[in-house]
């Protein structure tokens, strides 16, 4: 079958999760200067715990019910579970310093990305499909356009803007229908079996599952057994697999 659409996740197949400490210090820091204004303190304890419950929260939204929580609404979360009541003016000046965060200590591409998206940009179109966090959709266009990778796209799904996750099919088909592509003639390639491959092979696209980050924390304890069509540990595999299935 014809390949007419490649899309691509963003977490661990474009970027990688490094500077992930630096992120985690800034996001602190941000709370820990709104919270002197209300005459309290924040130790790195209280902190990381509170960091690791919303981590929670996000991931049973994202896992069992196929969405990602509003950036604000997992800092809320936050805020709550650490029994913090700031003013509207507080909450969003946090919500945006933690958004931002992606941008101050911005993760790496991954070797090999920015040629091979101008490689297969030149033959295919190209569509980002990504499951949101702390930093929403508009602040990673921003961090692809920094990086200059944004201009290789023509389509966009992020999980704040479409309101569902991977492996929802809305998540696949808002890049799909504006690219007019049929699944069966798209290939994804992305890092996570379960919501990745998953959702891609539901649609009945084909899928390369990418496993070449070092950096990444995938989960890997998981019942579902989803098999990708290829696995790669590299940029230069993936070009190489496409260009393979299509001449």
């Amino acid at each position: 079958m014809p390949v007419k659409v490649i899309t691509i996740d963003f977490w661990n197949t474009l970027f990688d999760s490094s500077a992930g400490t630096e992120r985690n210090t800034y996001r602190r820091q941000s709370l820990v200067k709104e919270i002197k204004k209300l005459n309290a303190e924040l130790s790195e304890i209280e902190f990381n715990s509170a960091m690791e419950a919303s981590w929670a929260f996000f991931n049973d939204n994202w896992l069992n019910h196929s969405r990602t929580p509003e950036p604000s609404e997992t800092v809320k979360f936050f805020m709550d579970f650490l029994h913090l009541d700031f003013t509207a003016e507080q909450f969003d000046k946090v919500v945006w310093n933690f958004a931002e965060s992606v941008l101050v200590f911005p993760p790496k591409l991954i070797d090999g990305v920015p040629q091979a998206l101008e490689s297969l940009s030149s033959k295919f179109k190209l569509g980002l499909i990504s499951d949101t966090g702390f930093s929403p959709g508009t602040v990673l266009r921003e961090l692809m356009k920094r990086t200059n990778i944004y201009q290789y796209f023509s389509a966009f799904s992020f999980s704040d803007e479409t309101k569902v996750s991977k492996p929802h099919p809305k998540a696949y088909l808002t890049v799909l229908n504006e690219l007019e592509c049929n699944p069966e003639d798209a290939v994804h390639i992305g890092d996570i079996a379960q919501t990745d491959i998953k959702g891609a092979k539901n649609l009945s696209m084909r899928a390369i599952r990418f496993i070449g980050d070092q950096t990444s924390m995938v989960l890997k304890n998981t019942d579902i057994q989803i098999e990708a069509d290829w696995e790669a540990e590299s940029w230069h595999e993936i070009v190489k697999i496409i260009n393979e299935i299509t001449n």
